[in-house]
């Protein structure tokens, strides 16, 4: 029993060590021990803050397995406080941020009438969608997409749980800044990449497309996915994307996919799916947070499955992907 109170007590606390991660983050903590271990005192210093103040984030960040005690006393990098500093390959700085705004807290405190009436949490909070609220605050935006792009680790991977050899153009559907798009062209120097989003999105997605080096290989193009999709591809793909939508909004998107598609065309589905016997905690979370958030939710493999069907897709067999990400590839017969 006591140990049933005190992992319970644990979760209770969840919110508070969140936002203490996400505000070293916010004040470049793990950046400053980019270099090595430093004292607590050099690190006040550094950010500008009182040294007994921060000792007690420093000890809560260790219990955390943030960061690790050296001598000296000293603080250093664990592995995980690796990811959380910028520019390092897979880091998820972005997501600790993201996470932290204010606004996602705003829209969890209306679960309980989203719960009661299936309305988004987040409308009954700020009297939209989160969609216009981002598209009104460019700046807000710009964090939001950050945080949807640091999860580079399950895109590294989809080059190999896919065959790229053959493909000669690929359409990502609702990109973003381009991140994935990326990694696909450079694991095919062959193809040509088309992005679509929102015209603002797909404004700086360009820029980060040409940054990478791949503006000769790229268009971004603004536009609506329940409008239409730019036809001509190959490959499609739709990453992290039909989950902020109800069903009749996915069968609009993946109607308007499939009506881009020639025959052959295949189209890659990743997100987290729910499968039958578990009850993996990340993904359930993600599908509450959903109902906060959007319109949408997490789904099985099965329901995927049957909304690609519904629009004359033939779906194949899933693979895992990092960060409990699954991708379901279909086929335009």
């Amino acid at each position: 029993m006591h140990d049933e109170a005190t992992r319970l007590l644990t979760t209770l606390i969840s919110p508070w060590t969140a936002r203490a991660v996400y505000t070293a983050t916010r004040l470049g903590l793990f950046d400053a021990l980019a270099d090595g271990p430093r004292s607590g005192e050099e690190l006040a210093g550094m950010l500008d803050l009182q040294p007994e103040p921060l000792s007690r984030l420093l000890r809560l960040l260790s219990g955390l397995n943030l960061l690790e005690r050296r001598p000296g006393p000293a603080y250093g990098l664990t592995s995980s406080g690796e990811l959380l500093r910028s520019g390092v390959e897979g880091s998820l700085r972005g997501l600790a941020v993201l996470y932290g705004e204010d606004y996602f807290a705003r829209a969890w405190e209306h679960l309980d009438e989203s719960l009661r009436t299936g309305t988004p949490a987040f409308d009954l909070a700020f009297g939209s969608s989160v969609f216009d609220y981002l598209a009104a605050r460019p700046d807000t935006a710009a964090i939001y997409n950050e945080g949807m792009a640091a999860t580079a680790a399950f895109m590294r991977a989809v080059p190999e749980a896919c065959d790229l050899s053959g493909v000669r153009t690929v359409v990502d559907v609702a990109g973003g800044n381009g991140a994935l798009l990326a990694v696909l062209l450079q694991a095919a120097p062959h193809a040509q990449g088309v992005l679509l989003d929102l015209p603002e999105v797909a404004h700086a997605a360009s820029a980060n497309l040409e940054t990478l080096g791949l503006a000769a290989r790229s268009q971004t193009v603004g536009g609506d996915f329940f409008s239409s999709v730019p036809p001509g591809g190959d490959l499609y793909v739709l990453s992290r994307t039909l989950h902020n939508w109800d069903d009749e909004q996915c069968q609009t998107i993946l109607g308007n996919c499939a009506s881009a598609m020639s025959s052959g065309a295949r189209l890659l589905v990743i997100e987290r799916m729910i499968p039958a016997h578990r009850d993996p905690v990340l993904t359930l979370a993600f599908d509450l947070h959903m109902l906060v958030m959007t319109n949408g939710r997490e789904r099985t493999e099965e329901e995927y499955a049957e909304l690609l069907a519904k629009a004359g897709l033939m779906p194949g067999e899933p693979a895992e992907l990092p960060l409990g990400l699954a991708l379901l590839p279909a086929r335009k017969p």
